[in-house]
């Protein structure tokens, strides 16, 4: 889940941005969990995700369906998912306490958020893991208006070529943020790209026109 730890931002910015991961213990309880996570996928959509995707499939913004996403569930399967509104998360996490599944979650987003949820489930964190920022050769890292939308995609699938090629389409009025934010989505593979966080990020870039 370290890989979704380290979102550059705001703390304005970062509201609102949840990052959730479900996964069974690998030689503990994995064999023949797949049912279990289908079943939470299936609240998931209930819900209405950000975004959520799979290795084996993509994300729904490079066109993958909940039914590819449950059908092609590995031996050692995992639900990784982006939310933008707590009370989801809450809900999602009660469901989960509720039915008792035995799975790992963890939750990424600003840790004041995160406690207000456990909190009001009466869930007690047992670990919690923090970004200590990015050390090294940073002068070769993009500028911090790129830096924003890149760190969304954990696994480094997202170049800054083509987030200064979607913030200048922007500019010039070629593309809406819906849009761009749509576009910037597809090459995260896991799905933890927060697709609203993208817009509100890109709005500040949009000719007044097409705000």
């Amino acid at each position: 889940m370290t890989h979704s730890l380290h979102r550059l931002g705001s703390p304005e910015s970062l509201k609102n941005d949840f990052v959730l991961l479900v996964t069974p213990a690998v030689g503990i309880n994995n064999v023949g969990s797949q049912e279990k996570l289908r079943e939470i996928l299936d609240y998931i959509f209930e819900l209405g995700p950000t975004n959520i995707g799979s290795y084996e499939t993509g994300t729904i913004f490079s066109g993958a369906t909940l039914e590819e996403i449950k059908a092609k569930l590995s031996e050692t399967p995992r639900v990784r998912v982006c939310f933008s509104s707590s009370e989801k998360v809450k809900k999602l996490v009660q469901f989960i306490k509720e039915k008792d599944y035995g799975l790992s979650v963890t939750i990424s987003g600003l840790i004041t958020e995160i406690n207000d949820i456990a909190r009001s489930l009466d869930i007690k964190p047992h670990s919690i893991n923090l970004s200590l920022g990015i050390y090294g050769k940073t002068a070769d890292l993009p500028g911090p208006e790129v830096l924003e939308f890149v760190t969304m995609c954990g696994h480094g699938m997202i170049s800054r070529e083509l987030v200064e090629r979607l913030i200048a389409d922007v500019k010039a009025g070629r593309r809406t943020p819906e849009n761009a934010a749509k576009e910037m989505a597809r090459p995260c593979v896991c799905g933890i790209f927060n697709t609203d966080r993208a817009i509100q990020l890109l709005q500040k870039y949009a000719p007044t026109s097409i705000k």
